[in-house]
């Protein structure tokens, strides 16, 4: 039996990902040799990505989002907020998942101590954000939606 692979109809530039990805640095105030020091990549591997040499490796991808909580999304397309929404950066601890809390747990201590675990929920995960950008974007409308009504308030009816 053979699996196919779907490949991303979306290709990277990285031309522009390097340059989102000096700016998210520059905006911070974070020097080169300091972002290589926090993620362990070397300062030549981060240069050559900002000029577009070189596409974002898988290990500062993960680390971009674990250390920084940048927004993945952002950096290689351009769309959305810089940074993961704060909703999504509470503590996994303080989450409670019910009848599923010591599998989630599991999951998650392998997401942090496992790189090939990280490699494997980061490929897909952008693999299926490319394959259903049309059914993310109608749902994040949808939010947006409801929360532009939740802002607003109940309307008032006219009593008459």
């Amino acid at each position: 039996m053979t699996r196919k692979f779907l490949r991303s109809k979306i290709a990277i530039d990285t031309h522009e990902t390097g340059r989102r990805l000096k700016h998210f640095r520059t905006s911070q105030n974070i020097t080169i040799a300091e972002l290589s020091q926090k993620t362990g990549l070397s300062k030549g591997m981060i240069s050559e990505t900002e000029t577009g040499k070189n596409k974002p490796s898988p290990n500062l991808l993960l680390a971009l989002l674990n250390i920084y909580a940048l927004n993945l999304n952002w950096l290689l397309t351009g769309r959305g907020e810089m940074f993961i929404a704060d909703e999504l950066q509470g503590a996994p601890d303080e989450k409670d998942y019910g009848y599923l809390n010591e599998e989630i747990h599991d999951l998650l201590w392998h997401l942090e101590n496992t790189m090939v675990v990280k490699l494997a929920v980061v490929g897909f995960f952008l693999e299926y954000m490319y394959q259903n950008e049309d059914l993310i974007k109608n749902e994040l409308d949808r939010k947006n939606k409801n929360n532009d009504k939740e802002k607003d308030g109940p309307r008032k009816q006219k009593v008459g």
